[in-house]
């Protein structure tokens, strides 16, 4: 048979995976779901200016800290709007697909340690106020409002941090952070909830991924989706306290847990 003019013998395109459930699609999009807005707006960041409207900066870090060197991950720096004019209310967006808290790629060794680069990124962004230390987090798939990953870079509430400081002997091996039971006093803005559950671990060293700490840990019947997680600095040269809530965790009514860490920040106070 003659291939002089392309003939031969088609070969099939190898077909591609669709991604695990919980992290969405490239192809999400906020004209059919304003959830997706988040999305449109990191989508096809290369790093290289000019940026789209909004992304303050797009970060690829270092081969050092990427898992996969071929293929750089990157994430974009945004202003928040929950603290809109304080210096205290910005976002860290991965700029591929990750719907949440929930996606597996967020555990799997595929991703940045999103924890360590959004506290970096805090120190440089944030307003510095001496009685509202650094805060970090990210809300359950039921408490956010966008979905795209992004992790708040804030303050802390400083009644937050009163209580944690106040803590006698706090647990401080990160891998029996599900052990820990505290109620906190939270800042709501609302006025519907004063304190609320959380699981406690001061830490001190570089700080993990801690989704992947988080899932390896979660109690039988306990689902990601579920989970807040926030950091808070503890004052103290690479120390945090590092919490978890989600809204089944138990507490005196009606202080059980939470799927919001946006409890922990100081806006507003």
């Amino acid at each position: 048979m003659s291939t002089a003019f392309g003939g031969g013998i088609a070969t099939a395109a190898p077909k591609v995976a669709p991604p695990p459930a919980g992290c969405g699609l490239d192809s999400d999009s906020g004209k059919t779901d304003p959830r997706f807005t988040l999305w449109d707006d990191v989508k096809g960041e290369t790093g290289v200016k000019p940026f789209k409207p909004g992304n303050l900066d797009v970060v690829t870090p270092a081969a050092k800290y990427q898992p996969d060197k071929k293929h750089p991950k990157r994430y974009a720096i945004r202003l928040g709007g929950d603290h809109p004019g304080h210096g205290d209310d910005y976002l860290l967006v991965p700029t591929n697909r990750i719907k949440g808290i929930e996606c597996s790629y967020l555990w799997d060794g595929s991703q940045l340690n999103l924890w360590y680069s959004a506290w970096a990124e805090a120190q440089k962004w944030v307003a510095k106020v001496p009685a509202k230390p650094l805060a970090i987090g990210v809300n359950s798939a039921e408490a956010r409002g966008k979905d795209q990953l992004h992790i708040h870079l804030a303050v802390a509430n400083p009644a937050t941090v009163s209580a944690l400081k106040a803590i006698k002997n706090p647990q401080r091996n990160l891998d029996r952070w599900t052990t820990t039971n505290v109620n906190l006093p939270v800042n709501d803005p609302h006025k519907t909830k004063t304190s609320a559950q959380f699981r406690i671990v001061k830490y001190t060293g570089s700080l993990p991924n801690l989704f992947r700490v988080l899932h390896k840990q979660l109690p039988k019947g306990e689902a990601m989706y579920t989970q807040s997680i926030a950091v808070i600095d503890a004052g103290t040269p690479n120390t945090y306290y590092v919490l978890n809530s989600t809204p089944n965790l138990p507490g005196v009514s009606p202080a059980h847990g939470t799927g919001l860490a946006d409890y922990v920040y100081g806006w507003g106070v």
